[in-house]
């Protein structure tokens, strides 16, 4: 087995066997910062070990070493005596992990990221670090921040969870957390739907799974959104990597059954309040998107309504920067105030910059706005999105923004 083959396989057990790996871990020794840091130890052992000899059992394999990395963690912090009777009958451990389905392993992670005592910023990376063991590089890329900083956070989150004695919880006994566990995985598929990442389909499905087996408004209606975008997947980079807009996109592309799916369950979605309404209204969006045959042939002024009620719900600068955008992607004209808060609000952010871009074009100041887009590029992290903005400074002067509205919310 080369190198390039043992990480694909390793790549393949965490894709695959991680939130049942981290569960059984986590139940073995109480200690969930202790149990993550033992199973990416692990797996990191795993790409050298396996390019000489691939072991029968990958699975059995890193359990056995994560077991021992974490025994000798707990040693050091002279834990090993309270727990002996667990280590006395490590089979019992294995046994408990096969007979649990793999849905639930995630589903149980998920609600144990969504603690609350953790903080609301580091539930999203929680859930996608225990349930999906996105590595930190990745992350760190996914939500636009320095990898140090990510790794911090996620310490600190970590370190949170062990001092409150975390343990595993029932998504039955805790639905109080049902909001939140949407909250967080909202924020992250719209942070791996931005980065293009392979776990943005895998989102989707723990969405779904989620929303199936523990019904809540939020949760559902979080699934119908979802499930708009995640229609659209094939359509929204071209062919040499470039994001494409709305209005540039093959609409043959998008995924009508699914779409049909989708809005046939949002028609379902009562109106409520509270995080779940909010979500209802940006589905409300995505339907409008759905069943236009072409962006001219939009509902805009239903998808302004929409926007005018989300700003009562909730009014965070991301909530702002979608509805500016929103009226860029239109080709309706901005208004300096919004754009101005924006800048003052979010200055670093990119998708601001390609919107202050649009402003000045809409000024005639072409010079200040190809300024900002060579701005934007340089913060920008994601190829695909940079392509698109590299296309703006070619553009002409009424060209649109690279901002693409078949997102869910960030929160």
């Amino acid at each position: 087995m080369t190198e390039a083959d043992s990480g694909q396989a390793v790549a393949a057990l965490v894709r695959e066997h991680w939130a049942p790996l981290l569960r059984s871990l986590t139940a073995f020794s109480g200690r969930v910062d202790l149990a993550e840091d033992a199973l990416s130890t692990a797996c990191e052992r795993a790409l050298a070990a396996w390019e000489d000899a691939p072991p029968q059992s990958p699975v059995a394999w890193v359990r056995r070493t994560a077991q021992r990395i974490l025994i000798d963690a707990l040693r050091r912090e002279q834990a090993l005596a309270r727990r002996h009777h667990l280590l006395a009958a490590p089979h019992a451990v294995e046994a408990e992990e096969c007979a649990q389905d793999p849905v639930d392993d995630r589903i149980d992670m998920l609600w144990l990221a969504c603690h609350p005592a953790l903080r609301a910023e580091s539930r999203p990376l929680l859930a996608l670090r225990f349930v999906l063991g996105v590595p930190t590089e990745r992350l760190a890329r996914m939500f636009l921040v320095p990898t140090p900083t990510l790794a911090a956070r996620i310490t600190r989150a970590k370190q949170r969870a062990a001092r409150a004695g975390f343990a595993l919880p029932s998504a039955q006994h805790t639905p109080e957390r049902s909001a939140d566990v949407a909250r967080a995985l909202s924020v992250a598929y719209t942070a791996a739907y931005f980065a293009n990442d392979a776990s943005a389909t895998d989102l989707v499905t723990l969405i779904r799974q989620t929303a199936a087996s523990h019904p809540h408004p939020a949760l559902t209606a979080l699934q119908v959104l979802v499930s708009f975008v995640h229609a659209r997947r094939d359509a929204r980079i071209s062919a040499d990597g470039r994001l494409l807009t709305l209005a540039e996109q093959d609409r043959s592309l998008w995924h009508a059954d699914e779409l049909a799916e989708a809005l046939r369950q949002y028609t379902a979605l009562a109106p409520g309040g509270g995080y779940a309404e909010e979500l209802r209204g940006y589905a409300t969006i995505e339907a409008a998107h759905a069943i236009a045959p072409d962006l001219e042939r939009t509902d805009w002024g239903l998808i302004d309504a929409v926007f005018e009620r989300l700003a009562q719900l909730g009014d965070s600068p991301l909530d702002r920067l979608s509805r500016v955008a929103g009226r860029a992607a239109s080709g309706r004209p901005l208004a300096r105030p919004d754009v101005d808060r924006l800048h003052r609000e979010l200055p670093d952010h990119h998708r601001v910059l390609v919107i202050g871009a649009h402003l000045l074009r809409q000024e005639g100041d072409r010079a200040g706005s190809d300024a900002l887009l060579r701005q934007a590029i340089e913060l920008c992290p994601h190829e695909h999105e940079r392509g698109a903005i590299r296309q703006l400074l070619g553009s002409p002067a009424d060209g649109e923004p690279a901002e693409d509205r078949s997102r869910p919310r960030r929160t």
